[in-house]
């Protein structure tokens, strides 16, 4: 199953009041075109995750993939699970070589199953941090409510 996620949306409100003092003065500065921009890629960004017998990632702007990886279990050095604030679990897949992949923020916790499934599967290393499984717990149980 393909997961989909955002980044936050707490960005827009806070670039308000540049818009709104550049619509009185009716000038166009740096500022307001810097902030369209970051709010542009907050609209358009999306991520995806695919966790099989491979883990497929993928960044996207407006649905086109815009940057890609495939990662395999022998490229992955380790995976740790832990809480990123307010009761939002999230994991961290640790590569060999690169930049490490944060999970967080996407449509189900189940991807976070998933990811652990997958390193149990492929005898990779895993770290649970203090925390984590309290706030996946609660995370799981308000999905459930929901549907």
């Amino acid at each position: 199953m393909m997961y989909q996620a955002r980044p936050p949306r707490w960005v827009i409100p806070a670039c308000a009041p540049i818009y709104i003092t550049d619509l009185r003065e009716q000038d166009l500065t740096i500022l307001t075109l810097v902030s369209f921009a970051v709010v542009l890629l907050i609209f358009g960004g999306s991520y995806q995750l695919k966790v099989d017998q491979t883990i497929q990632y993928h960044v996207c702007f407006f649905h086109l993939r815009v940057l890609g990886s495939k990662l395999h279990p022998e490229d992955i050095h380790k995976i740790v699970f832990k809480d990123a604030g307010w009761g939002k679990p999230a994991g961290t897949i640790k590569r060999k070589r690169g930049l490490p992949i944060r999970v967080m923020n996407f449509n189900s916790v189940e991807v976070l199953a998933e990811l652990k499934c997958f390193a149990e599967r492929h005898q990779i290393r895993v770290e649970e941090r203090k925390y984590y499984r309290t706030v996946y717990d609660q995370k799981m149980n308000k999905e459930k409510q929901r549907a």
